[in-house]
Parts: structure tokens; C-alpha cells; sequence
């Protein structure tokens, strides 16, 4: 009994020994014992791709998993991936593009009119412009606040239209009814239109039920240049008769002889009457009615005191010598070369009704300033480059008006399809008329002014410039478009 227990108790001092030797060794400094059965067979099925087993190193039962990979396929160009949120207020897109580009074509339909101080209306109807044109968006943040800013330039110009017409039918004072410019006429219309406009304006400051509004200002600039040519004047004989201070006509011969004859007078066919212009009523001052003045006579200025109508006949009834019926004026008869410019606000709503399709409506307020320089190659009265100056800003509004649809193509292409309607007004303001050089006769007390040898005398007005208060009555411009255009973001 004694002789067992001696082994026992030395093998159990020796292991004990064994630890206190290592205890408190760092692990790199123990000695490292030999690898058991198990610690084999793990290493042998590690290598295999298991990652655990249980038990006998006899006979092995393994429960153990492998490591598997998948690819999943990359989507491609074809089908776009769009990120939204469905909200109470319609779809919210996770975010925006920074910055818009813009590429459209704009089939645009105007009229242009308006009305001189001496209530003549030229008019511009039913013209159609081809424009294209380009626009920039960019959104920021300013102190943590969303903002954007914008720019936007088109080009048009008139590829067909109705007619320009030019009527002058009112007399230039009510009170004087028989001087005016009374005639009428039509022809063909040219132009192009330059139109410039940028802005910034705060982004997205308010949502009402899914509307998001982003007020803004900003200034543009709207030039159009508009053409009148080949006017056909129906009736040109739109001249008065000349008249003497007895109430006769007068009339001539082709020998260069002036008769004075009573109103009822039937004329020979080789006989004309002798017509005026409305625009300077004279009479003649004749000794007695009923007789030849010879080859020559003096005119007096028209009294009032006489009455409205003193020549018993319509305007119109008198033709003018040779033009007897319809003429055409070939060539450019008017050129107008009109500018708008002025700040403006505006306010965008835009809501999105799904992952692709956006609504958007836009409206603006102006008020511009008007500008026009009006050349008349025909009135060699008048200076050509220009003919007169219409300025001023006096009862000036402008407005614009858009609807748009924006539907997604791709994540960075959109189709944008869009109307709308514009109109720039100005009342009544004053200008500059360019009086080119000119001759004329003294006249004092209706005599012509004669010199020592009894010869008229003549004079020359150096060219000049007269500013006239009333110059332009009213203008307006109108027109509304229709838009086809591509929006790149990024």
C-alpha cells in the first residue's frame, strides 16, 4: 500500500513542478506540446473547407459548411434606376440635379402693333417665328439656404405670317377733322427676335400639398426687328381738291395751264383735277370764280372760320395725277427696331406626380422699358439711320405665362414639352423725329418772298432733331409658343 502511493505522489509533485516553472512565462517562450488526434484531423478537413467537426478521432463524424460567392448581373442602360419616397404630398426624389442644361425649339406665334401720336396704327399680324433656343440652371446653397440661379437666350426668326398693314384714318386733331393722312395699305412682313433673360431666385421655399414654390427676380432684355415691303395702297387717290377762296376747283391742261371752275363743272377729258395733300390745305387766291388763272397762282392758308368740309366732296374722290387706280410700293417701306428691358419676379410651382413625370408652371411680372428706332426709306424728309426715336416707359407692363411637362428619359435626360404666353405693353410716351436737310420758299402772308430781281427766294433747313412729347400713343406685343426641348442634368 505504502510502496503505491510513493509513485503516485511523486508524478503529481513533478507536474506541479512543471507548472510553477511556466506559470508567468510569456506564451512565446513555453514550449509548445505535440498536436493531438483530434487537433490532426481538424487540420486535415480545414484544408478540405470545413470550418468545424465533432467527434472520435477514430471514426470522424463531421458536421462542418463551405463558402460560397455570387455575381450578381449589372444593370445596364436600358433599364434606369429612379429613387423616390411616396409621401402624403405626392413623390419626394432622394435628390436633384445640380446643374440643368437645356436645348429646346419654339414654334412662336405674335402680333406686333401700335400707334403714332397723329393716329396712324401700323400693325404686324399673325406672324409665325421658327426659335431655338438655350438654357442654364444651377442649384446652390447659400448659409445653408436652397437657392438657384438661371439664364436663358432664344433666336427667332419669321419664317411666314399674315400681313403688315399701315392705316391712316383718323385725322391728327378732332377738332379738325379734314387733316389727317386718310389711306390705307397692306404688304409683305420680315423680323427675327433676340430674347435674353437670367435671374436667381430662392428653391423650394415652400410646399403646399406637394406644390413646391421658388419665387425669383431677375432682368431680360426682348428685341424684335420687324420689316414692312411692297404695300399695296387700294385707293392712293386719298388727296383733297384744290379749291380757290370763291369755292371753285382747279384744274390743268397738259400745256401747263390752270383753270378755276365751279364745283358742278364738267371737265374735258383732256383736263385734270388739281389735288392736295390733307396734310397742308391751302386755297387758292383767286380775283373771281369761274376763270383762268393762267400758268400760275398763289395759295393762301385755309381758314377754319370756313367750315370743316368747304369743298363739298368726300377725301377721296380727287385722284392724284397718273395714279389713277391700285399702286404697289416695291421695296422695304418700314423698318422698326423695338427693345424691351426691365426687371422682373416671377414665381415657379413644380410638383412631382411620379418617379418620371414632373409638373411644372411658371408666372412673371415686368416692367419694362421701350425703346424703338423707326427707319422710313420713302419720307426723304426725314434722316434714315434712324428716322425717329419712340423711348420712354409710361404705362409699361410686361407678363409671361408657362406650363410645362418634364418626363423622365434616362437618369440624366428629360423630354420637356411646354406652352406659354407673353405680352409687353407701353402708353403714351415722347420721342425724337430726325428731320433730314431741305429747301424751301419764303412765304410771308401767304406771297412768296421775292428778291431784287423779282425771283422767289429759297432757303435750307440744316438737318435736325425735334423731340415731340406724344410721339407713340400705345404699343403692344403678344404672342404665344410652343416648346420642344431636351434637359441634360448633372
Amino acid at each position: 500500500m505504502k510502496s503505491g502511493i510513493i509513485p503516485f505522489l511523486g508524478g503529481l509533485f513533478v507536474s506541479v513542478t512543471a507548472y510553477a516553472a511556466t506559470e508567468g512565462a510569456p506564451a512565446y517562450y513555453q514550449r509548445t506540446s505535440a498536436p493531438n488526434a483530434n487537433q490532426i484531423g481538424y487540420t486535415q478537413y480545414q484544408s478540405q473547407g470545413y470550418t468545424k467537426y465533432v467527434g472520435q478521432s477514430g471514426s470522424k463524424q463531421v458536421v462542418g459548411s463551405r463558402s460560397y460567392s455570387y455575381q450578381v448581373p449589372r444593370q445596364t442602360a436600358s433599364q434606369p434606376k429612379y429613387s423616390g419616397t411616396i409621401t402624403a404630398n405626392g413623390v419626394a426624389l432622394a435628390d436633384e440635379p445640380a446643374t440643368t442644361l437645356t436645348a429646346k425649339y419654339t414654334r412662336r406665334f405674335a402680333d406686333f402693333e401700335f400707334e403714332t401720336g397723329v393716329n396712324s396704327v401700323l400693325e404686324w399680324d399673325d406672324m409665325v417665328f421658327n426659335e431655338i433656343g438655350v438654357a442654364a440652371q444651377h442649384n446652390f446653397s447659400l448659409r445653408n439656404f436652397d437657392m438657384f440661379a438661371f439664364a436663358e437666350y432664344s433666336y427667332g426668326s419669321m419664317s411666314h405670317g399674315g400681313l403688315s398693314m399701315d392705316y391712316d384714318l383718323k385725322p391728327y386733331d378732332a377738332s379738325k377733322p379734314t387733316e389727317g393722312i386718310f389711306t390705307v395699305s397692306v404688304g409683305d412682313q420680315s423680323g427675327r427676335s433676340n430674347h435674353f433673360r437670367f435671374g436667381i431666385g430662392a428653391h423650394h421655399i415652400w410646399d403646399i400639398g406637394g406644390w413646391k414654390l421658388s419665387p425669383s427676380f431677375g432682368y431680360e432684355i426682348f428685341k424684335h426687328n420687324l420689316e414692312m415691303s411692297n404695300h399695296y395702297y387700294p385707293n392712293p387717290g386719298v388727296y383733297l381738291p384744290l379749291m380757290t377762296d370763291k369755292g371753285d376747283y382747279v384744274y390743268g391742261d397738259a400745256k401747263g395751264n390752270y383753270y378755276a371752275r365751279p364745283q358742278n363743272f364738267d371737265a374735258p377729258d383732256d383736263w385734270y383735277q388739281v389735288c392736295m395733300s390733307p396734310e397742308d390745305l391751302k386755297v387758292v387766291n383767286a380775283a373771281a370764280s369761274n376763270i383762268d388763272l393762267g400758268t400760275s397762282f398763289t395759295t393762301i392758308d385755309y381758314d377754319a372760320a370756313w367750315g370743316p368740309t368747304p369743298w363739298g366732296v368726300a377725301s377721296g374722290e380727287c385722284v392724284i395725277i397718273g395714279g389713277d387706280g391700285p399702286i404697289v410700293v416695291s421695296g422695304t417701306t418700314h423698318i422698326y427696331n423695338t427693345t424691351w428691358s426691365g426687371f422682373y419676379v416671377g414665381l415657379e410651382a413644380e410638383k412631382q406626380m411620379t418617379l418620371t413625370d414632373k409638373l411644372r408652371f411658371y408666372v412673371q411680372l415686368g416692367m419694362p422699358k421701350y425703346s424703338s428706332e423707326g427707319i422710313w426709306p420713302n419720307r426723304d424728309d426725314w434722316q434714315q439711320n434712324p428716322s425717329f426715336l419712340d423711348e420712354g416707359s409710361n404705362g409699361a407692363y410686361s407678363y409671361t405665362a408657362e406650363m410645362e411637362y418634364n418626363m423622365k428619359l434616362s437618369d440624366r435626360v428629360q423630354l420637356a414639352l411646354k406652352v406659354d404666353t407673353n405680352c409687353f405693353h407701353v402708353g403714351k410716351i415722347g420721342g425724337e423725329l430726325y428731320v433730314a436737310s431741305y429747301s424751301q420758299f419764303v412765304i410771308k402772308d401767304g406771297q412768296y418772298v421775292l428778291d431784287e430781281n423779282g425771283n422767289p427766294i429759297l432757303e435750307t433747313i440744316p438737318a435736325h432733331t425735334e423731340k415731340i412729347n406724344d410721339q407713340l400713343k400705345r404699343a403692344t406685343w403678344q404672342s404665344f409658343g410652343l416648346h420642344l426641348g431636351i434637359k441634360y442634368a448633372f
